[in-house]
């Protein structure tokens, strides 16, 4: 999320609500509206480029910035589908809001087989923000979304079947 301090005009990001400016100290901190939006991000542009215009290093740990995201994961047999088969899916889907289109909530599925090293991508889930929404309500959601989507039944149909028997 990204704030603005109404006091000193310091535009800021943090993974959650906060109060305080970092700084000047003061508590007159809000969302940031469209403008100071795209004002930090070419900001942020700009301090990435010019970052990585010097030689390449490899960062030290203090040099490093998280980022977060919410996700959520569960376990399919094959036979929920209907498939005569000992095959057990881990599906994992990450989300939140699209940067392209901050009115929209956007979950990507991704499947392995059950122990397997890698991933697959399955399908993105579409669907409108709702204001001040909590993270496990936008799981919730998209859970019940792709629950009664048959495109993501079908493709993760599709993925099952194409894994080879142990």
């Amino acid at each position: 999320m990204i704030f603005t301090c109404d006091n000193c005009g310091f535009i800021f990001s943090r993974s959650e609500e906060t109060e305080q400016c970092p700084d000047c100290g003061k508590y007159e901190v809000r969302p940031a509206n469209e403008e100071e939006q795209a004002e930090f991000a070419q900001r942020m542009a700009e301090l990435s480029r010019s970052e990585h215009s010097e030689q390449p290093r490899i960062p030290d740990i203090e040099d490093t910035e998280l980022s977060m995201f919410s996700s959520f994961s569960f376990r399919l047999p094959a036979t929920a589908l209907q498939i005569d088969s000992g095959i057990i899916v881990d599906i994992a889907v990450e989300y939140g809001e699209n940067p392209a289109n901050r009115s929209e909530l956007v979950g990507n599925a991704w499947v392995r087989q059950e122990g397997g090293r890698s991933a697959a991508f399955l399908m993105s889930v579409h669907l409108p923000v709702k204001p001040d929404e909590a993270p496990k309500e936008q799981a919730n959601r998209i859970f019940a979304s792709l629950n009664g989507d048959d495109a993501f039944r079908t493709k993760l149909f599709d993925f099952i079947v194409q894994q080879p028997k142990m």
